[in-house]
């Protein structure tokens, strides 16, 4: 079978959103939506970044950390999911919703351990070359999302990224000891 004759592939979180033209609303569920190009956000990043070179990382994680616990604590608590099924769905939805291609490595909640790849981050394509990782807004998500699943503090790191000329985007975030 050639490429055109393979059946597309469905992206079910542009299935589920809900436009009302009204108010120029895009809703997933109850949340509301804005479709940005994450060369916006990399712009931000980087102006952020020439006047606060050292800040621009952690205020970036740390804003982030409200959605992934949002959307971990959503799929737990309303949907039953176990913590290894928030996981998955998470990454799906980033994946469907264009970040980049998220899988999961490594999944220890009794360890409290994960490591994420994203290959083919839209950060940092968006960013270009750089010397240090620059995928803040994912590890953000990660940490909030550990950090809800693992009901503790986390410590994360890139420890891989794309726009250093590495394979892929790779993330590391584990439960913070001592809590």
């Amino acid at each position: 079978m050639s490429d055109s004759d393979e059946e597309p592939a469905v992206n079910q979180l542009v299935g589920s959103l809900s436009y009302d033209p009204d108010r120029g609303e895009v809703r997933l569920s109850s949340a509301r939506y804005v479709m940005l190009a994450p060369s916006l956000f990399m712009e931000l990043q980087k102006s952020v970044e020439s006047h606060l070179p050292n800040e621009v990382g952690p205020m970036m994680t740390q804003a982030a950390h409200g959605e992934g616990a949002f959307l971990a604590s959503r799929y737990r608590d309303v949907f039953g999911y176990a913590p290894a099924d928030v996981l998955a769905t998470v990454g799906h939805v980033l994946s469907e919703a264009g970040w980049g291609a998220v899988t999961t490595e490594i999944a220890n909640f009794e360890g409290e351990e994960l490591v994420v790849k994203v290959s083919h981050s839209a950060f940092a394509e968006c960013y270009g070359p750089s010397t240090q990782s620059v995928c803040y807004t994912i590890l953000g998500l990660l940490e909030g999302l550990a950090m809800a699943l693992f009901d503790k503090p986390v410590d994360g790191s890139e420890v891989q990224c794309e726009a250093k000329g590495d394979s892929c985007c790779r993330f590391a975030v584990s439960g913070r000891a001592g809590y």
